[in-house]
């Protein structure tokens, strides 16, 4: 007959005979005996069976049912108690059904009928054989089950099985996560410990899984455990099929603390972008080795009128906006800091310091770059972060503040030397007039005191008009000419002053004839001094073509063309220490109060000085 498919244990098979008949056990073991994997012994009773195998454990009993009228199988199958108990195959004639039942029942492996014939030992040593590699399998996958088990438990991630919903398996990691016993959440709906926002996701997963539409699926769902806290789970998880029957089994992982930290890390960033926005700077991060920028905010299109897209495309394209004279310098200085960091002597910071005009504009502006390189924990260089400021304004200040420091100066000169001259003279000739007696020494003292009110009045001008708003009206300015040579003409002498047709203007009437006073003064100090006695001192006032200025000039001795840049300036002056130097500043102010431009003029004689309304156009219009 044929016995199937044959399973050959691996020798040597140590089988015990339990038979009480001497005849019957001998030929058995010699049939046995011929199979070369088999290694039998024989007792005569289940006692003997039972001490034998204590003493050395077999792979399999083969038994028979009675011994002396009893049944033995009771006492035999106490070897089941024992570690990886050995299969029991009951060997005896199947005279009743019930024999066959009882043993099964009982917990035998296997049944074979005992007959007369040399096949049934052939069909014994098969099962005997089928027995003990089933027994070895069922003892490895215990084994196996053993340490999965504890892998399972031992695991620093939740492992779970899932089948129609309910959980299946769970390992220690995952149920004490819920602040459950295990027992307590095996066979309860997966959905019962997930928060109700959250469940439409674990119930769609696990219907796609399911249905076999999706074999994996990866997602984060809130749990809610024991106590009523909340914890984030990231759950993987795979379709596959046990027993035939589809199971969903995955893992699940705690990332509360995770999520909470990417959370915080957004909000810090969300924060530092809009503090990084807010700040007036141009603020940049580049890569460590090479400019190549990552991120620079809105501020570089506020100062540069250029779009941010351009760096990120071209981060070298910022160059062409880079003053002429300091490009190559500051290239080089980029080079020099990238160098550095290659060579590993990188410095704390980088600053830089150039000019640059604005895309479609040509004002130039000028701007500093400071540059620090980030270190990452190793001390290498991560990232290079970078802020240009403008310094325009600052720098504007600065030369304000120098042009106020040069005028306090000059008042500091004026007040400490130019006063103290004239005061000295009139103190000297008051004590002459008393000790003789003399009138005429009065007059010296009436022109010192003159002096110093011109002094005086020169510099609260000065002051004046340096701080003081315009008030326009609508001014004669031959009205004005004429106001400021009633003022000097008291001690102009044999002096003529000739006012021709003038335009009429928005101006500061004050302002205006102070400008016409100091021109008066100027020429009368200037133009007196260099003609002779009898020769006739001419002032004349006019208007320029197309009334587009006017001109104030005398016939005297004119100005040299060497000084003629410095006419102008605070505190210079050509009469020594008769002269306040402040005179024409105070014009010079006063004409670009006015937003006029006066200039130093070739005349057919003497000093010739012309403003104009609208400089457009004029060649050397300027100062």
């Amino acid at each position: 007959m044929s016995l199937g498919s044959v399973v050959r244990a691996e020798p040597p098979v140590r089988v015990l005979l339990v038979d009480d008949d001497p005849e019957t056990a001998a030929d058995t073991v010699s049939a046995l005996d011929e199979c070369d994997s088999l290694d039998v012994t024989a007792v005569a009773d289940p006692t003997a069976a039972l001490d034998a195998h204590a003493e050395s454990p077999f792979d399999c009993i083969v038994t028979e049912f009675e011994f002396d009228g009893t049944s033995g199988l009771d006492t035999l199958l106490r070897v089941r108690e024992s570690p990886n108990p050995p299969p029991v195959i009951l060997y005896t004639r199947l005279d009743s059904e019930d024999v066959v039942a009882e043993a099964f029942a009982a917990g035998v492996s296997d049944v074979v009928d005992k007959r007369p014939a040399d096949a049934q030992t052939a069909v014994l040593a098969h099962r005997v054989s089928n027995a003990v590699v089933a027994a070895r399998q069922s003892t490895e996958l215990g084994e196996l089950h053993a340490w999965l088990r504890l892998i399972a438990d031992q695991s620093l991630v939740g492992l779970y099985v899932i089948r129609d919903g309910r959980v299946e398996f769970v390992n220690e990691y995952l149920s004490n996560l819920l602040g459950y016993d295990t027992d307590e959440v095996v066979g309860r709906p997966i959905t019962d410990f997930v928060v109700e926002e959250d469940r439409a996701i674990v119930d769609e997963s696990l219907r796609n899984r399911s249905h076999g539409s999706v074999e994996s699926m990866s997602y984060t769902v809130r749990v809610r455990n024991y106590d009523g806290e909340l914890t984030a789970l990231e759950i993987t998880g795979q379709r596959t099929a046990v027993d035939g029957e589809p199971v969903v089994v995955g893992t699940a992982m705690d990332v509360t603390a995770r999520l909470e930290s990417e959370r915080l890390l957004r909000r810090s960033e969300r924060l530092t972008r809009q503090i990084i926005s807010s700040l007036p700077d141009m603020v940049f991060i580049s890569e460590p080795t090479e400019f190549d920028v990552v991120y620079i905010n809105d501020q570089f299109e506020d100062a540069w009128g250029r779009d941010v897209s351009f760096l990120y495309d071209d981060p070298h394209s910022f160059l062409d906006l880079i003053h002429v004279d300091d490009r190559d310098q500051l290239m080089r200085a980029i080079d020099e800091m990238y160098a550095d960091i290659r060579d590993g002597s990188v410095d704390d910071q980088y600053e830089f310091e150039f000019r640059f005009v604005p895309e479609g504009s040509e004002t130039i502006r000028w701007a500093t770059a400071r540059a620090v390189p980030l270190l990452g924990e190793n001390g290498d260089v991560t990232n290079i972060i970078g802020v240009i400021s403008d310094l325009t304004e600052r720098i504007s200040h600065e030369r304000e503040l120098a042009q106020q420091n040069a005028r306090l100066d000059a008042f500091a000169r004026v007040l400490s030397h130019d006063i103290r001259g004239p005061l000295a003279v009139a103190q000297g000739r008051l004590e002459l007039a008393r000790e003789l007696d003399d009138d005429s020494h009065l007059d010296h003292v009436e022109r010192a005191h003159r002096r110093i009110t011109d002094v005086v009045e020169d510099v609260l001008s000065l002051a004046r008009d340096e701080h003081s708003v315009l008030d326009a009206s609508t001014v004669s300015l031959a009205d004005s000419a004429a106001t400021a040579w009633d003022m000097c003409s008291s001690n102009a002498g044999d002096v003529r002053c000739e006012i021709g047709e003038l335009p009429v203007v928005e101006a500061d009437e004050s302002r205006t004839t102070r400008l016409f006073e100091n021109l008066f003064r100027n020429a009368l100090q200037h133009a007196r001094s260099g003609r002779g006695d009898d020769a006739e001192l001419m002032i004349r006032v006019g208007a320029l073509p197309s009334r587009r200025g006017f001109f104030v000039e005398d016939n005297g001795p004119g100005i040299p063309s060497s000084i003629r840049d410095r006419v102008f300036d605070s505190g210079f002056s050509t009469k020594g220490g008769d002269g306040t130097g402040l005179g024409l500043d105070i014009v010079r102010q006063i004409v670009d109060s006015h937003g006029w431009i006066i200039r130093v003029a070739d005349g057919a004689a003497g000093a010739r000085f012309e403003v104009l309304f609208d400089p457009v156009g004029e060649a050397g219009a300027t100062v």
